[in-house]
């Protein structure tokens, strides 16, 4: 009984440094410089300026990262060029520049070309995204971009509750694993002090 006990601290203890691990990977980005405004105006589905509203990071609770795992960035359009017709939109990007990421900040603000992949917007570094502030060139480029003033609800919101679904699981997975240590030192515990007696 006691190996069997023991056994079973040293396989949980085990189970919970294996989960508990968190990997990092990186990648190198390796891109061709993107080409003038017009250009790469041609090549994107979308082309807008907005502030930041939220990043949602959709692997943070996950025991495995990648520096190329997917961030929700939820834009508030401000003008657009090409492809947008709503004031929110979600735009994916790496989690890190290393794969290519664009590094967003929330509350800034920041002209965007956009290609799309399965329905969702993506950019990266690669790309001649950048701070509005730093966009004279784009902006002179592009001319006058169309004011967006039509909300048409939060964009990407179910992809937002699957995320936060995601997270739960993770949490209710991490409580179970500690629960179960838990019962199991008890039990050893109580075995020891009954023989002990």
């Amino acid at each position: 009984m006691r190996k069997i006990m023991v056994y079973l601290v040293l396989f949980m203890v085990t189970l919970i440094s294996v989960f508990s691990y968190s990997t990092s990977t990186s990648y190198a980005c390796s891109c061709v410089p993107p080409g003038t405004p017009q250009e790469e105006m041609e090549r994107s589905a979308a082309v807008f300026s907005g502030k930041v509203t939220k990043i949602v990071d959709e692997n943070q609770n996950n025991f495995t990262q990648s520096s190329a795992d997917s961030l929700a960035v939820q834009i508030e359009v401000k003008d657009a060029w090409k492809g947008i017709d709503q004031k929110q939109v979600v735009v994916y990007t790496a989690r890190d520049s290393a794969s290519c990421g664009f590094e967003f900040e929330v509350n800034q603000e920041y002209l965007i070309y956009a290609s799309e992949s399965e329905g969702e917007l993506q950019t990266t570094i690669c790309s001649r995204t950048t701070l509005l502030n730093m966009a004279a060139e784009d902006m002179d480029a592009l001319g006058e971009g169309e004011e967006i003033t039509e909300h048409a609800g939060e964009a990407g919101e179910e992809r937002y509750q699957s995320t936060a679904e995601s997270e739960n699981n993770s949490i209710k997975y991490t409580v179970t694993v500690v629960v179960g240590v838990v019962l199991i030192g008890g039990v050893y515990i109580l075995y020891r002090k009954k023989k002990n007696h």
